[in-house]
């Protein structure tokens, strides 16, 4: 049987959610905000933990996660969430926003985020910003 989290009459599992009974319009808003707060933390809850268990762990800890998502995917989450330290993630942006900027020196890093989402850049402006900043002086 998998896996599943009830919030209220809604059953979340790894393949869908289904609804019990017929819950008032009022009943969705919770859960609903809470599917769009896992999309969008997933990428971080499962770098950190990657790093904090290849940390403890070493080698051994890689094979918990095969399975669940790429190699190659498993492996950004990881740098990334290496590089952009937790104090300079920023809730409001998305984490390919982030990912633009962990080549960046972790001091740089919170400045072009916080102008991003001050200035509601799309990916495409943090990388060019980033790239700037990462040119070499002439």
């Amino acid at each position: 049987m998998p896996q599943k989290l009830s919030v209220g009459p809604f059953q979340f599992s790894s393949t869908g959610v289904r609804v019990v009974g017929k819950p008032e319009l009022e009943a969705w808003k919770g859960p609903v905000q809470f599917a769009f707060w896992c999309q969008r933390a997933g990428p971080w809850w499962i770098g950190d933990m990657v790093n904090a268990g290849e940390d403890r762990f070493g080698e051994a800890f890689s094979q918990l996660g095969e399975g669940g998502v790429s190699t190659e995917m498993l492996s950004r989450y990881a740098a990334v969430a290496r590089r952009v330290p937790i104090q300079n993630r920023l809730p409001g942006l998305s984490w390919s926003a982030h990912a633009m900027v962990a080549r960046l020196p972790v001091e740089r890093q919170r400045s072009v985020l916080e102008r991003a989402e001050r200035e509601g850049w799309d990916t495409t402006q943090i990388r060019d910003r980033v790239r700037e900043l990462l040119k070499p002086a002439s």
